[in-house]
């Protein structure tokens, strides 16, 4: 697990060049304080490195690593679980290996497949291989988007990084914001790749590979990304309970190697209770859980408790604490780069602050919920939504425009009927300001005009194709190409790294996916009882009798609703409605404080969210105005 950062540029002078590459890797020292590497040619443009976090191969996985002839390199940021398996088959190919690492694997297998290497990667990664024979080099990216990139160019120049504000120390970078970032992030709380809140930076699609021709770096060319819908569906040979769990068994073994003690984040749910378990079976130590407790809320501690000892395994009890929520805020908005609305980030970082004084790696149980239909309420919802606007969608050429967010059943119904399958998806998968009650109205009619042409524009970028596809699988697909990648893991890498932490998702596999695709409907979305991820449930049963296969899914139990009408309310108030707040600039400011006094009068929690995406947006702003910015051309 590392952090890597660098650009291609001709023009700079090399001692200029070497100066800006280490400023760019300090910044992201957390993510590797184990080490650090270079990979700089000055006559090529090259002016690359990383930071390492040593899990495998500790005393010889420095990177970069080269192949045989030492024309070819790779700098890795990730783990490949496969590689041991990848190895063999390289070695009876005629390469040869200098260390233990899962890393050099990645310099063999692209001489052998070039760019198709990553079909035959089980892991999480972002790297770079540099081929200096072809004066080419790629960068790519996980299919779920586990490791974040982010890169920018300007015609003659490119730069890449784990995190963005390693490209603060770049002079030519540019950083006009772009005008739709505002509204999406408002409206759906984080925004999907390749958007940034930066119009010239990208973020690398999940899945996706990135080409660079170091004679013309300015003008990268990139494939498209990974759908889940790629995989297929094949209702007809849908998997046994036992199979799924031959599958996730396999996952787990894969993701314990490592050369550094390994541990799980332990809820009270049923996604790291089975990861505990498996884990506990393959390890011949006790693994270490560590387990969010929450102070005046309903916690999970006494469910993650009863698994633990159970298994026999260590529990440590973590308090999130409040205190000096804005200051502790102020550092999560620093690390994340970007606003995500997301409030369990701030237990996160706390979680893994705890866990990172006795392991350097944690299991958790990320991705459950979007490959084997988690969120019952809010599938079965879209589906039968979906369902019903089927019989609407013919008379959608015949209705008129709307012009501003529709309101009421009527306005609603004849908006759906214009919409694709696509953008009512992104419709309903909205939670951001205008979710709330009155909440619509305090964006102006252009903006509410634009959310609406958003809708359609995200629905073709998120779902292209196999428009023939089953329902669930395209609003699975869906979270699992946004919600999933630049939120739920964005929070979860980012809040880990910062405390030099690894974190794993054995769920996020691709055997696991592969299985899930194959999982039918009724086998994940249970009706009877009303709970998703049915077959997981049967496999959890089998290793655990007691499990009650009906318990409802519990989130994440961040008390914010009841800080922000408490001890929270006074500062949220001063900072959103600011006279120089970007809220009480770029929204209808009767509007907003009529939202604002419906959340407090109200019962309703989930209208707690758009507010706190306001107050993170202007705490990252603050931050992002004090980030040091570069002198020079």
């Amino acid at each position: 697990m590392c952090g890597i950062a660098g650009f291609f540029d001709r023009s700079m002078d090399p001692r200029e060049a070497d100066a800006r590459l280490r400023n760019m890797l300090d910044s992201i020292r957390h993510r590797g304080p184990d080490g650090e590497g270079l990979l700089v040619r000055p006559a090529l443009g090259i002016h690359t490195g990383m930071r390492r976090l040593s899990i495998i191969d500790l005393e010889g996985g420095d990177q970069p690593i080269w192949n045989e002839n030492r024309d070819i390199a790779v700098l890795f940021n990730g783990e490949i679980y496969n590689y041991r398996e990848l190895r063999t088959g390289l070695e009876s190919c005629g390469h040869s290996f200098r260390t233990s690492s899962d890393t050099e694997v990645l310099v063999h297998l692209y001489e052998e497949h070039g760019e198709q290497m990553v079909r035959f990667l089980r892991g999480m990664f972002a790297f770079l291989i540099i081929d200096l024979p072809n004066h080419r080099a790629i960068i790519a990216r996980d299919p779920f988007g586990q490791k974040p990139l982010y890169h920018t160019s300007d015609g003659s120049r490119f730069a890449f990084a784990s995190e963005l504000k390693s490209l603060r120390h770049l002079p030519w970078v540019e950083w006009e914001e772009d005008p739709d970032a505002y509204l999406m992030f408002l409206t759906w709380l984080s925004l999907p790749a390749p958007w940034t809140h930066f119009r010239k930076i990208r973020k690398l699609e999940p899945g996706a590979c990135l080409s660079i021709d170091l004679n013309h770096p300015g003008s990268p060319s990139c494939g498209p990304g990974w759908s889940y819908l790629d995989l297929g569906n094949e209702p007809d040979i849908s998997p046994t309970d036992e199979e799924v769990e031959s599958v996730l068994r396999e996952s787990v073994r894969l993701h314990l190697r490592s050369d550094v003690p390994v541990g799980v984040f332990l809820s009270g749910g049923l996604d790291s209770k089975l990861i505990a378990t498996l884990a506990s079976q393959e390890l011949e130590s006790p693994v270490q859980t560590f387990t969010a407790v929450f102070d005046g809320v309903e916690s999970e501690e006494t469910e993650a408790e009863a698994t633990a000892g159970k298994l026999r395994l260590p529990n440590h009890k973590v308090p999130i604490l409040s205190d000096h929520l804005g200051e502790r805020l102020q550092e999560v908005m620093w690390h994340l780069d970007e606003p995500v609305g997301d409030p369990a980030a701030f237990a996160v970082s706390q979680l893994a602050a705890a866990a990172r004084k006795r392991v350097k790696v944690v299991l958790s149980g990320e991705g459950a919920d979007e490959l084997f239909g988690g969120y019952f309420g809010r599938y079965h919802g879209m589906l039968s939504t979906i369902e019903r606007s089927s019989w609407i969608k013919p008379l959608g050429p015949w209705l008129p425009k709307s012009r501003t967010l529709p309101e009421g059943r009527i306005s609603s119904l004849r908006q759906r009927a214009k919409f694709s399958v696509g953008a009512e998806i992104a419709w309903m998968r909205r939670e951001g300001l205008p979710c709330v009650s009155g909440g619509g109205n305090a964006f102006t009619p252009a903006q509410q005009r634009r959310i609406l042409e958003l809708c359609e524009e995200l629905g073709y970028l998120l779902l292209p194709r196999h428009s023939s596809s089953p329902l669930l699988d395209r609003c699975l697909a869906w979270d699992i190409r946004w919600q999933l990648p630049e939120s739920l893991l964005q929070k979860a890498d980012k809040m880990t790294m910062a405390h030099s932490l690894e974190l794993r998702a054995p769920f996020l596999d691709i055997e696991v996916a592969r299985i899930a695709s194959r999982v039918g409907r009724g086998m994940k979305l249970d009706t009877v009882n009303g709970v998703g991820k049915s077959i997981l449930r049967k496999v959890a049963a089998r290793m655990d009798p007691s499990e009650n296969p009906a318990r409802p899914k519990k989130g994440f139990p961040m008390p914010f609703a009841d800080w922000f009408r408490g001890p929270l309310r006074g500062e949220v108030e001063d900072c959103i409605f600011h006279p120089n707040s970007m809220a009480m600039e770029r929204c209808q400011r009767p509007a907003l404080k009529a939202a604002w006094k419906c959340f407090q009068s109200g019962s309703d929690d989930s209208h707690m969210w758009p507010f706190y995406s306001l107050w993170v947006y202007e705490l990252w702003k603050g931050n992002s105005r004090n980030l040091p910015m570069v002198s020079g051309s």
